[in-house]
This record gives structure tokens, C-alpha cells and sequence, in this order.
């Protein structure tokens, strides 16, 4: 019907809904393009590490010429920056819907994302994997990383941190301290100094970074009570 709408329309009317629905497909076309740009520059970067690898590989691997990818990213610092930017999501769940009621438990699960996939849980540890190892050979990654304000994870958890507190759903503290060690606490299993042997169990593994958390938060409240009034 809206096709036949859109074609019964006379002079300019017409004209602006034939080129508004022209314009669509070229816009999912553009983002689909850019997703595979950014997919290319994932798997360049994790396979040869930043400094091995180049715009040729990830032009080759997305399918296209590296003067095409060159309209799109201006240096290979500025790919690798939105390639990690547009995956951050994979590791904190922030910021929440507004009018969120969920019990903490399952709050915390989605906030720092053990409710992942198995399929999306693997590409986070890869992106997570990256970023460690590539910040701590090239520190002007870590800068541009940081600095740059790309990666947030500590300063978005304090702002929702205080949001929980001043509902009473946390226990009053500095939440910079706190978010720095949830941070830790989630970081450390996800991020193991050794490789696993064996397969990870992404439903162990999510259990016990919650009851490591609720441990904190529970701490909290008791360090709270025994404070005098």
C-alpha cells in the first residue's frame, strides 16, 4: 500500500518520497560498509597486533581499496580507536534505561555483561585482550585510548554508582573507590594472568563475578553501619 501511495504522488511531494526511499538503502548500505571496515580492522588488529598491522590488510580484508579506506579513517590510530569504541559496549552495559527496576543481582549482570552469549562473551575477552596487550606495548594506544576518552569504563561506572547510592540500592562510599574495584574484581576473572586449558563455563564464570560483587557491596553496608551517626 505505501508503495502505491508513494507512486499515485504528483510533482514535488513525489519527488522528495522517491528520493527519501532512495536514500534508505543507501544508509543501511553505508553502515553495513562501516561494520565491515570496523570487522576487517578487529581481525587485522588481533591477528598481526597494532604495530604489524596495515591499512592494506584491513582494506584487503573489508574488500575494498585503501584509497576508499582512507575517505573513511584518516590513520590507522583513528581505526583502531573506533573499531575498540564501537565494541565497549561488550563490556559495561551503561548507561541503564531510565525507570529500571531489576533486582541488584541481575542489575550487576547486565551492567558489567555476563548476560553475553557465548558467541558475544568470546569477542568481548578477545576485545578486552587487546586492549591490555596493545596498551601496555604501545603506550600512545593507551593514551589515545584514555585520554581520548574512548574508553570511559571507570568514570560512566561512577556516575551510575552514585545514581544507585543516592536511591539507597548501594551503600553511601567514594564511589571512585568502589567502581575501581568492581573493575578489579570483574577484570581479574575475565582476564586471567594464565590462558584457561579448558573451556570457559560462561555460567560459572558470570556467577561468580556477581557473588565477588556482592560480597563488596555487602562489605559496604556493613562498613556503613559501623560508622557513628
Amino acid at each position: 500500500m505505501r508503495d502505491i501511495e508513494t507512486m499515485s504522488m504528483g510533482g514535488e511531494d513525489g519527488a522528495k518520497a522517491k528520493t527519501a526511499s532512495r536514500g534508505r538503502p543507501k544508509k543501511r548500505s553505508d553502515e553495513a560498509r562501516q561494520e565491515q571496515i570496523l570487522a576487517a580492522a578487529m581481525s587485522a588488529f588481533i591477528d598481526k597486533g597494532f604495530a604489524r598491522a596495515t591499512m592494506s590488510d584491513i582494506a584487503r580484508q573489508a574488500g575494498m581499496s585503501k584509497r576508499d579506506l582512507y575517505k573513511q579513517f584518516s590513520d590507522k590510530q583513528a581505526l583502531f580507536a573506533a573499531t575498540i569504541e564501537s565494541r565497549r559496549h561488550l563490556i559495561l552495559g551503561l548507561p541503564r534505561p531510565d525507570g529500571e527496576t531489576l533486582p541488584l543481582r541481575d542489575l550487576l549482570r547486565r551492567v558489567f555483561r555476563l548476560d553475553l552469549d557465548a558467541r558475544h562473551a568470546d569477542e568481548r575477552d578477545t576485545l578486552m585482550a587487546l586492549i591490555h596487550r596493545e596498551s601496555l606495548m604501545l603506550p600512545t594506544l593507551n593514551a589515545l585510548l584514555y585520554d581520548g576518552r574512548i574508553l570511559q569504563f571507570r568514570e560512566t561506572l561512577v556516575v551510575w554508582l552514585k545514581d544507585e547510592m543516592q536511591t539507597g540500592r548501594v551503600a553511601q562510599a567514594q564511589p571512585e573507590r568502589v567502581a575501581g574495584m568492581m573493575l578489579d574484581l570483574v577484570f581479574g576473572v575475565l582476564l586471567p594472568k594464565r590462558r584457561p586449558t579448558v573451556p570457559v563455563d560462561r555460567h560459572l564464570q558470570a556467577e561468580e563475578i556477581l557473588d565477588r560483587l556482592e560480597i563488596l557491596l555487602a562489605g559496604l553496608v556493613a562498613r556503613s553501619a559501623q560508622k557513628p551517626v
